[in-house]
């Protein structure tokens, strides 16, 4: 996350910024004035003005209240603050996740990326959301020092001095936690993915009876993160009593001093129990510094760590003109993937609007790298990849999701019902139903127990393999997007169904251009097909129809190992 980024989610919050500074600064003068008046009320007691203490003992009582309401609405600000600053963080991060390449996240394990999204945005929000009132916390601090300077020099200078060393012991160790708390985060991380890796792995560690190794690796792991968690927290404890003990000992001090001075009639009692009061406000104060110094902390570790997922991330692309789509697809000298060993090397290729073109070739030749350039999973390093003759880098997210979808090898779902994840593409249900009746798979929903209000699981586990990807069929045509992308989908479609889906999307080609990748050779060999695209080792070694291309030596070797 950049500066500029920061500072814009900032200053589109920046009323409530006001709004909490003038709350917090109400808070803290009341918490000022109430000893004050404590005081006064202790000073008129001892002299026997009664009237008069009454009348300073109600006024504590009002500051007292007034303390009380803006409490409240302090906190109130205080939680409207934090959740707007964690929505902007987080449709800024969500955003940056569908900006960003495969293989960019690729770097970044489930837990790590969950612990981004949730933990480091809640600490930024609260950092940044709390900085208001450490600020004014500090302004208190700097009174309550003038403060003890106007009663007496020398508890002005050992107030100043006792804050000075309280300070530097803060920045001296903050460097030394910050350390070990970067560490600690790296353990959190790896537990979380440990746990999550135990959910997923337990059939197998039922199925091999490999218990203690799993449970081994578990306890080392969690070992691990509790000894650097150990250390953190103690590390903070110990820094934390060192302080507030200082104070304490200060306190002591200032107090025998205020002592000599009542004693000399310099000062009088009720001044004795403003010190008291003003150095327990400083110990509360020195609190919520060491708290700031912390959260400190955690933001350098988070912003690492944010900084990891928007460093690659597009800032969207650029803007298209062309408003009429017609769905023309260029690859022209496209080096893609790894320089080494590239998914696609030096590969050129033009597919026609309107038309039904098959990719294929043996597993390991590179056709899906052809789907996630078009989807803009990642970029190529080498060539251009156009559409309508325009370089698909010159069209922004939302663009390119309203020109191309897909059908993915392993579609996955909302954790929503099946309506909900339909309705999605069309809100119209009617629409829905027409399209799994004409699927064959209307009546396999309504035999579930919840129909289709029946809540699928993120991988569709919990229905029939045909209605999973039957369902990611009809996502992309509710979409209607002037390309449609078919990676595999008929390999693990039923015959009966692989028919119906194949008549559709030949009818559809009128108005859309489809690609299909697959090794079914029924399809490759269909008359309607306008064209097919033949992959072997990263290259394209054959271009044209079946009827052209089964004179081709090198089309009917591979077309033979399909």
């Amino acid at each position: 996350m950049t500066k500029d980024e920061n500072r814009s989610i900032l200053l589109k919050n920046k009323k409530y910024f006001i709004i909490k500074f003038i709350c917090s600064l109400a808070l803290r003068a009341f918490l000022l004035a109430i000893p004050i008046y404590y005081s006064y009320g202790i000073d008129e007691i001892t002299r026997g003005n009664f009237n008069a203490a009454y009348h300073m003992i109600i006024m504590f009582f009002v500051f007292t209240f007034l303390y009380r309401i803006s409490e409240i609405v302090n906190q109130i600000t205080y939680y409207k603050l934090y959740s707007n600053l964690y929505k902007s963080y987080m449709e800024l991060g969500l955003s940056k996740t569908c900006n960003n390449s495969l293989y960019s996240l690729s770097r970044f394990s489930l837990s790590e990326y969950s612990n981004i999204m949730s933990e480091d945005f809640e600490t930024l929000s609260d950092y940044y959301a709390t900085m208001v009132i450490r600020t004014v916390e500090i302004m208190e601090s700097i009174y309550i020092v003038i403060y003890f300077f106007t009663v007496n020099v020398m508890l002005g200078y050992l107030t100043l001095f006792v804050c000075l060393v309280v300070l530097f012991i803060l920045i001296f160790y903050n460097p030394r936690i910050a350390k070990t708390n970067k560490e600690r985060k790296n353990r959190h991380d790896k537990r979380i993915s440990l746990f999550q890796e135990l959910l997923l792995s337990v059939k197998e560690i039922k199925g091999f009876n490999i218990f203690n190794v799993a449970h081994d690796r578990t306890m080392n792991t969690v070992s691990d993160y509790l000894k650097w968690n150990d250390k953190l927290n103690i590390d903070k404890y110990n820094v934390k009593q060192v302080s507030l003990g200082l104070v304490d000992i200060f306190q002591f001090i200032c107090l025998m001093i205020g002592i000599k001075l009542i004693v000399d009639g310099q000062v009088t009692i009720g001044v004795l129990t403003i010190i008291y009061n003003y150095y327990a406000k400083l110990s509360a104060l020195f609190t919520s510094i060491i708290t700031l110094f912390e959260s400190n902390i955690n933001v350098k570790v988070a912003r690492l760590r944010i900084h990891k997922l928007f460093q690659y991330a597009s800032s969207n692309y650029g803007e298209a003109t062309n408003n009429q789509i017609l769905g023309e697809i260029e690859f022209n000298k496209v080096l893609y993937g790894n320089r080494k060993d590239p998914i696609l090397n030096n590969v050129s290729l033009h597919i026609k609007p309107n038309t039904f073109t098959v990719i294929t070739g043996v597993s390991g030749s590179g056709k899906t790298g052809i789907f996630d350039l078009l989807l803009r999973y990642n970029r190529q390093h080498e060539g251009s990849v156009l559409i309508d003759k325009v370089s698909i880098l010159n069209y922004d997210t939302k663009q390119i999701g309203n020109i191309v979808s897909c059908v993915r090898k392993n579609p996955t779902f909302f954790n929503i019902s099946i309506r909900d994840n339909l309705s999605i593409f069309d809100s119209n249900f009617e629409n829905v139903v027409y399209l799994c009746k004409e699927f064959m798979i209307h009546d396999y929903i309504m035999a579930l127990d919840s129909g289709y209000d029946t809540i699928l699981q993120t991988d569709a586990m919990n229905i029939n393999g045909d209605v999973k990807y039957v369902l990611a069929i009809i996502r992309v045509l509710l979409k209607r997007t002037k390309i449609m992308l078919f990676d595999e989908t008929f390999d693990y479609l039923s015959h009966d169904i692989s028919i119906k889906v194949l008549e559709t999307l030949i009818d559809m080609k009128e108005d859309n251009t489809i690609v299909v990748i697959t090794k079914n050779k029924s399809i490759i060999e269909n008359p309607d097909v306008d064209q097919i695209i033949m992959l072997d080792s990263n290259k394209i070694i054959a271009n044209g129809t079946h009827q052209e291309l089964i004179k081709n030596d090198d089309y009917k070797k591979i077309f033979k190992k399909l």
